[in-house]
Parts: structure tokens; C-alpha cells; sequence
């Protein structure tokens, strides 16, 4: 039923009822104090066909309550007895019952406790307008004139005809009547029975109409008179009857199309020559939404999952989300009728800039309804000099692109679970450091660096035979001390002078020769006293002639794999507090000043947890794998946000979540890293002899 319809029929019953009104009581004045016309006006005006031509939510009861009472309240004390004090309390329960409903109901969508939902459907159905206004007309009737007398049969007579002809069956026949002429080429699926937004219709299917969800439509809306094009989202079966929700996102100029019914849905005809493709849909925006978090109801056949790529059309721009979380919600649709559906939700990325291969963050939200689709391919983006492709975000070629210089002097970390991809991923990237030229130095701990790493032919940093005698002088300055009340003395400061000059010497030796890879190798993985006096030393030793050299063009990135053994947390150090701290001091000193004198870190860890916070909060950039403990994610959380943190359980095998300076995007989001193959030297030295014999035939 449309405003128009609704409109004349509106202003004809006032007519007809001032009419009839003044010809019973004989005058205007007369009228105006009838209980029985009062209520007739409100059931007309006020609320039937202005305020609530279809539903009524709990404040409207609340507000028709209101309404009512205040007339039974004006009425004398001749009629205030049996019926009317049933009426009196009815209104009273339906004013205070609604009032405290739409404290408990705040969010009509969502599931309530059963009785609530009763109570509140209940009120809807006798608190409605046509309900309610129709027992205070007819009760006013009776108590002013008596059964079959011509006045009560004039006006019970108008009532009934005003039942009928606001009926929506009935409108739809007379729609039809006065547009026959229509009828024979086109054929109406239904007619609008609500605008629930401005580009969302409820709408009414017509017996015999077989339709699918995401069949294409079109309606001309009363409310513009303008021909617009959408999809049915949603089939609903209520109260045995069948009803679509119907999105519309586009306008039609056919001429053809001005003979349609306004407010009819019609399917859409090969003539129209729609070009709309829904097929990657996967819902429509749901309340809630926010500028940084959508929500969105899903109802599609799209298989999607935690870090799936969403576009949505706002104002005009494409603005891209990545889902982070889903969860079931129940719509209660009538006292007997409820709907289960999915309720996603993603956070923004924002635009893409085509000319900066990056994105950027958008200021709006999208309009409740707007439909939601699978991200569409974009054209590659050109790599600068000194950039690399990380991945793609899932299932798209929205590439994630690294600053390598960025990345190794604003320092870098790398976290993740065992079996995740992290160590394959992390290789990879220092093999990608060592293509530009920088100069790096892996902290070995296992051995598995110079496996890993021989087609690369790394050094040693600190020579075997010299490492061995480091150690031995290390040992003796500690039995030196241990006499002296751990005190030093000119003997310990010697030697420690000695192990420094040594150490500068050896470093010194690789950044000027040829190799760009030298690994740190100690003897055990532990957190014993020589170890980390050793290793402290060396930190401090590198940090000086990073200081010294100050080399723009020779840039050192430390990679301290196994961290949680290097730099713990003071509470899983092994050893006691004091002994650790001046390692992690030293290694603290590069994570602060390392950027201007061209050093970095590439720090490599399991768990977040049992690394010094000191040094992974200098890291500008995290790309995290999955992992599972809360102390890890709630401190990942603070890169990443507590949504796209909440999702690192969940990541599958060679994914991750990246942020940070050097990344393009500063966004945190989730990607696919690529399949990475590492083969041994033999198989390299195979592939080369295979392609020289290729070259010779």
C-alpha cells in the first residue's frame, strides 16, 4: 500500500466522518466532544495511516497507551463502570508494560528471553492502532446510542468500510482494477508492505510466484516515482505466508518501464539490459556498523572465513574490509515466527590507491542495507627499488609490499608457533636483505643457519679457533672476579680489553670483506654466564664501529633467531636477573640508536611472552604467525588491534598478520604468504649443471 493510496484514503474517512458526525449530532460542537469521534480521528490520523500503517514497536505502544488514556480519563462518572475500567486497566497495563519493554528490548534484532518476546509481541498485537482505537470506537459507540438505531449502524457501517479499504489486499485489487491496462505485460511478484531503509523493501509475495534468492527485480517506488533495480536478499516464511526483502541499488530510464505499478515488484525482463552482477554477494550492512568495524549479514553461497577481502560502495568509493569475526543471531519476526541468520564482521583497510599501491584509511561509514561483495582483482602494482611482495591478502592479488631498508634499520620481528611457515618465511627475507647488499649477521644457535644458508656461503664472524680461546679467556676473567668479590682488577680489565679488541677485530675483518653473511655460532643454547658475557660483548663491540663507520651505503641487519634465548624476559632468563640485563642492555642500545648508524634487528621468536619487551617494542614492524598463548596476543594487540589479534589461533599454515612502518599500508591485515621452496646446494649445483648442458646441446 502506498503513501498515496494511504494519503486519499486518510483524508476521504475524515470527510466521511465529520459528515456523518455533524448530521447525527447536529452541529460541529456537538461532535468535537464525542469520545466516540475522538477515537475515531485517532484511529485515522494520528496513528493508523500516518504514524504506523504496518507494525508497531513497543514505544509506538507506549505512545498509543498514552493517547488513549487521556480521553478515558476525561470521560464523566456515568459511563466509568464494567466495561470501562476493563479498558481503563488494559490501556494502563499496554502503557506500563511497553514503557519497561523498551528498556529490557533495546535491541529488537536480538534474541530475548521467551517471555519478554511474548509480552512484547502480545502488546504489538492488541496496542496496535487498529486494535486499539477500534475498541475505544465501537465501546464509545455503544454507550452513546443504543443497538440498531440508525446512528450506530451509519457509523459501525463507516468502520467496517474503513477496515476494508485499508486492508492491502484490497488495494492490491484496486490497483489492479485501474491499471488492467498494465497487467498483460507485466507481472507483479508483490507489492512493497514496508521500507525498512531507504534502499530496503519488505515486501508481500502474490500467490503462484515462484522466485529464487538473488533473483533480479525492479520497483517503482512511490516514494520517488523512479524506476530501481535490486536483488531479492532474503526469503522469509511468516505465519504461512511467504515475504522477500529486497535490496535495490540502481535506477532503470526505460521508457517501457512507466507503465509499471508504483510499489509493485516486478522481475526483471531481458528488455531492461541490466548489467548488475551479484554473483560474488555476500551480504548486506547490517546496524552496529562503525567507521573502523562493519557488520554485515551474510546470506549467500560465498564460502568465506577469517580474512576474507569485503568491498563495500560508500558515498562513491570503494572502501575494502578483512572479516575478523562471525557469530549466530536470532530475529524474532512475529510472537511465533523467528529467523536465524550470520552476522560478520570486518575491519576497515580502507581505499586503495592505485598510484601508491597502498591503502588509505576512509572517514565514513556505509548505509545500513548496502550490499556487501567479495573484493574484485585490481591491476598490479609496480615494485620500487628496494621493495618486495610479502604475499596477497586471501584469495586476491591485493599485495602486501615491504621496504626492505625500512624494515632492517627501523627493526623487524618476526613471531610464530612451530610448523607455522615462520622460520621459511624469515630465511627467505634475509636472503632478500642480502640481495641489496646489506651486510648481515645471524645469531646461530643451532646450527641450521649454515645448513640452511650454504648456497649463500657464509663466514663465520668470530673464527673457530678464536671463539675457542674467547671463551677460555672469558672463563678465567669470571674465576679472577669470583676472588675478588666479583669485583674487577687490572688483570680482568686487561683480559676484558682483550676480548673486545679481538671481537672488533673479527667483525671488522667481514664488514670489509666479501661475504655478506657471517654467522655467530655458540656453543650450547643456554643462558649460562660466559655465554651471555661473550655475547654481550659482541653487541657492543658491532654497536662502536657501527658508530664509527656510520656507512650509509653498508647497512648491518642482526638477526637474532631463537630470541627467547638471547634476550629473554627477566622472569624466563636461566640464569638470575642481574647476569642477563647488561646483554639485553647492550642489544637494547642498537634497538635505540641502531637507525642512525645504519643497524638493525630481525628478531625471530616463537612466543612473544618469553622475549625482552625492552627490545620488541623497538621493533617498527611485526609480522606475526600464528600462536596461541593470551600473553603473546595481548601484547600483539597493541600493534594490531584487539580484533585482528583475536584471529592469530585461528591462522592457518603460512599465513600471518603484518603491521608497521615498513610495510606500505600501515593497516594491520592478515595474508597468504607464498609457497617458498628452499633446496639444498646439491640440488642448486644440479639445476646449474642441468642448465649448462641444455646451453652446450
Amino acid at each position: 500500500m502506498n503513501k498515496y493510496y494511504r494519503l486519499t484514503l486518510s483524508v476521504l474517512s475524515i470527510i466521511v466522518l465529520l459528515i456523518l458526525g455533524i448530521y447525527i449530532e447536529g452541529g460541529i460542537n456537538n461532535l468535537l466532544i464525542q469520545f466516540w469521534f475522538s477515537s475515531g480521528m485517532l484511529l485515522i490520523v494520528l496513528l493508523s495511516l500516518v504514524d504506523q500503517p504496518f507494525f508497531s514497536k513497543d514505544s509506538n505502544v507506549f505512545v498509543n497507551s498514552i493517547t488513549a488514556l487521556l480521553p478515558l480519563l476525561l470521560l464523566t462518572s456515568e459511563v466509568k463502570e464494567g466495561l470501562f475500567y476493563i479498558i481503563l486497566n488494559l490501556v494502563l497495563y499496554l502503557a506500563m508494560s511497553s514503557f519497561i519493554l523498551m528498556f529490557i528490548r533495546k535491541n529488537k534484532f536480538v534474541s530475548q528471553n521467551k517471555y519478554v518476546l511474548f509480552f512484547s509481541n502480545l502488546n504489538q498485537l492488541i496496542g496496535k492502532p487498529l486494535t486499539l482505537f477500534s475498541v475505544l470506537f465501537l465501546w464509545g459507540l455503544s454507550i452513546k446510542y443504543a443497538f440498531n438505531t440508525k446512528e450506530f449502524n451509519f457509523l459501525l457501517t463507516f468502520w467496517v468500510m474503513f477496515l476494508i479499504l485499508n486492508n492491502n489486499g484490497i488495494y492490491q485489487g484496486l490497483s489492479n482494477i485501474f491499471n488492467k491496462g498494465f497487467k498483460s505485460n507485466f507481472t507483479s511478484l508483490g507489492n512493497i508492505f514496508a521500507v525498512i531503509a531507504q534502499n530496503t523493501f519488505m515486501v508481500k509475495l502474490n500467490n503462484n510466484n515462484f522466485v529464487d534468492k538473488f533473483d533480479l527485480v525492479k520497483v517503482r517506488f512511490s516514494g520517488d516515482n523512479k524506476i530501481h533495480t535490486g536483488f531479492i536478499f532474503e526469503k522469509i516464511l511468516l505465519d504461512n505466508e511467504q515475504w522477500l526483502k529486497v535490496i535495490t541499488y540502481g535506477e532503470l530510464e526505460s521508457q517501457l518501464n512507466n507503465k509499471l505499478i508504483v510499489d509493485e515488484v516486478y522481475p526483471v525482463s531481458k528488455e531492461d539490459d541490466l548489467t548488475i552482477d551479484i554473483s560474488s554477494l555476500v551480504g548486506i550492512i547490517s546496524e552496529g556498523s562503525s567507521i573502523e568495524k562493519i557488520k554485515f549479514h551474510y546470506s549467500s553461497n560465498q564460502e568465506i572465513s577469517a580474512g576474507t577481502v569485503l568491498e563495500v560502495s560508500c558515498n562513491g568509493e570503494t572502501v575494502l574490509y578483512q572479516i575478523v569475526d562471525a557469530k549466530t543471531e536470532l530475529i524474532n519476526l512475529s510472537m511465533m515466527n523467528q529467523s536465524g541468520y550470520i552476522q560478520g564482521e570486518a575491519v576497515q583497510l580502507g581505499t586503495w590507491n592505485i598510484k601508491q599501491g597502498k591503502f588509505t584509511k576512509y572517514g565514513w561509514v556505509p548505509e545500513i542495507n548496502t550490499p556487501v561483495f567479495l573484493a574484485r582483482n585490481i591491476k598490479e602494482s609496480e615494485l620500487l627499488e628496494g621493495e618486495i611482495n610479502l604475499g596477497n591478502l586471501p584469495n586476491t592479488n591485493y599485495p602486501i609490499i615491504l621496504n626492505k631498508e625500512l624494515a632492517v634499520t627501523h627493526h623487524m620481528a618476526v613471531v610464530g608457533v612451530t610448523g607455522t611457515g615462520k622460520s621459511v618465511f624469515s630465511r627467505n627475507l634475509i636472503k632478500e636483505f642480502l640481495g641489496d647488499g646489506t651486510k648481515v649477521i645471524c645469531i646461530d644457535l643451532t646450527g641450521e643457519y649454515k645448513e640452511k644458508f650454504l648456497d649463500e656461503k657464509p663466514t663465520e664472524i668470530i673464527k673457530p679457533d678464536i671463539a675457542e680461546e674467547l671463551f677460555k679467556t672469558i672463563g678465567n676473567i669470571e674465576k679472577i672476579m669470583d676472588k675478588n668479590f666479583n669485583k674487577d682488577n687490572d688483570e680482568s680489565r686487561g683480559l676484558k680489553l682483550n676480548v673486545f679488541r679481538t671481537m672488533v677485530h673479527q667483525i671488522n675483518s667481514f664488514l670489509d670483506g666479501q661475504h655478506n653473511l657471517a654467522l655467530l655460532e655458540l656453543p650450547e643454547i643456554d643462558n649460562s654466564s660466559s655465554i651471555i658475557k661473550y655475547t654481550q660483548t659482541f653487541f657492543k663491540a658491532l654497536f662502536k664501529i657501527a658508530k664509527e663507520r656510520k656507512d650509509p651505503n653498508n647497512k648491518i641487519c642482526l638477526v637474532l633467531e631463537e630470541a627467547h634465548t638471547i634476550i629473554p624476559e627477566w622472569n624466563f632468563s636461566g640464569v638470575n636477573d642481574k647476569s642477563s640485563q647488561p646483554l639485553i642492555n647492550s642489544i637494547a642500545q642498537i634497538a635505540l640508536q641502531g637507525r642512525k648508524y645504519n643497524i638493525g634487528l630481525l628478531v625471530i621468536a616463537q612466543r612473544t611472552a618469553n622475549v625482552s619487551k625492552t627490545i620488541l617494542t623497538q621493533c617498527n614492524s611485526i609480522v606475526a604467525f600464528q600462536q596461541y598463548d593470551k600473553t603473546s596476543i595481548d601484547f600483539l594487540s597493541n600493534y594490531f588491534g584487539t580484533e585482528i589479534s583475536a584471529m592469530l589461533p585461528q591462522l592457518k599454515f603460512r599465513q600471518a598478520v603484518v603491521a608497521g612502518k615498513a610495510f606500505r599500508s600501515n593497516s594491520p591485515m592478515l595474508l597468504d604468504v607464498p609457497e617458498i621452496i628452499e633446496y639444498t646446494l646439491e640440488e642448486l649445483e644440479e639445476g646449474e649443471q642441468r642448465e649448462n648442458l641444455v646451453e652446450v646441446n
